[in-house]
């Protein structure tokens, strides 16, 4: 297994693949804008496996944040027996906890046991404690599973384009009283004269992007922290990937109020970075819900992931759902102790994923299926 340690060296494998966040276009902006690489704790170390024609987005870690899959408690494990957990290998898109294709090929005739051993392999030898494959896809998922590897779920909250017509069709399904809900929650908005503005990458302005940014590092600094991306990363992955961006934008008397930042793709719109200057009842769940649910129905895309965490978006239709990880662990005992430990949580998982099913606010007809294992 040979790696890189730059995207742009990655030339004999296509990444004009629709999944947005393995762009070659999206990497090469965390790179080159001081998102990734130097002190940031995420090092470049893009796979390559030649027999396969297959190439993973790797990165050598040296803490765990940015990731969504949280190992806190493993770190410290390690900690309390004298033993090192990082360095660590992750295969993953930065920053970005978003379901997708992990293997980057132009092959149909993939080796999951060759590409498990050459990973595991490739941890030993150069002394990482192990390697974690976070927010798989369930083919691979199933191709890679069973070659000594954990799996642990999570789960997060999406949204499903049941060939819904109208806003007012897909709340059609609701019951009344979940459904008068939120015709009231924006109907707020709307008597606030907030204005909604949908803009394309291309109708970002510079004030647009100053506004956004500002937006997006005061959601991180409420919770202690700052914003993994550049502005400069941001405004390069706009003028490179203007098909894959859109922006939405509250404003009063033509002033902006919040605003978030959706990645797109042929099928799917992701719900990434929110922010706001001014709490109003109603505007997160205006500008980071129902206005992409309103977005999919009008361009016809099935899927919405509106991003992590988040009970509350239940009610407002999205469904509990699995997310994967798989894991392999250097240390043979920590190894088996984390495949105890994450078929515990699974168990603990499944219960509650019931019980947000059970929450959701649809009416019997229109109850959609249990998106379990």
């Amino acid at each position: 297994m040979q790696w890189l340690n730059s995207i742009k060296l990655a030339t004999e494998i296509s990444l004009q693949n629709p999944y947005p966040f393995l762009k070659k276009e999206f990497l090469s902006a965390l790179e080159e804008n001081d998102c990734i690489n130097g002190d940031s704790g995420w090092q470049c170390h893009y796979l390559q496996l030649p027999s396969q024609n297959l190439l993973l987005p790797a990165f050598i870690k040296s803490h765990s944040y940015g990731e969504y899959v949280f190992d806190w408690g493993w770190a410290e494990a390690y900690q309390k027996h004298g033993i090192e957990y990082y360095p660590k290998l992750i295969v993953a898109a930065p920053f970005t906890p978003v379901t997708g294709p992990r293997l980057i090929t132009n092959s149909s005739n993939i080796d999951g046991q060759e590409i498990s051993h050459a990973l595991q392999q490739h941890c030993h030898e150069q002394g990482l404690s192990g390697v974690h494959f976070l927010f798989c896809n369930e083919e691979e998922r199933d191709l890679l599973l069973e070659h000594n590897w954990h799996l642990r779920k999570s789960i997060q909250f999406h949204w499903h384009n049941y060939q819904y017509q109208s806003f007012e069709h897909f709340l059609s399904t609701f019951k009344s009283r979940k459904r008068k809900a939120i015709l009231k929650e924006r109907l707020k908005i709307q008597q606030a004269n907030i204005k909604i503005t949908t803009l394309s990458a291309a109708q970002i302005t510079k004030d647009d992007w100053q506004f956004f940014y500002y937006c997006y590092q005061s959601t991180y600094t409420k919770r202690g922290m700052q914003g993994y991306i550049t502005l400069k990363a941001f405004k390069a992955m706009a003028a490179t990937m203007d098909q894959d961006i859109i922006l939405i934008k509250a404003s009063h008397n033509e002033q902006p109020l919040a605003c978030a930042l959706y990645f797109k793709d042929q099928e799917n719109l992701y719900g990434r970075y929110w922010g706001c200057v001014q709490e109003i009842d109603g505007l997160h769940f205006e500008v980071c819900y129902y206005q992409g649910i309103e977005y999919c129905i009008k361009h016809g895309l099935k899927h919405f992931n509106p991003g992590t965490q988040g009970e509350h978006k239940i009610s407002r239709g999205f469904e509990p759902t699995y997310c994967y990880s798989l894991h392999y662990l250097t240390h043979q005992g920590f190894h088996e102790a984390v495949g105890d430990f994450v078929k515990e949580e699974a168990k603990e998982l499944a219960h509650y994923q019931q019980r947000c099913y059970e929450q959701l606010p649809f009416n019997q007809n229109n109850m959609p299926p249990l998106r379990s294992d």
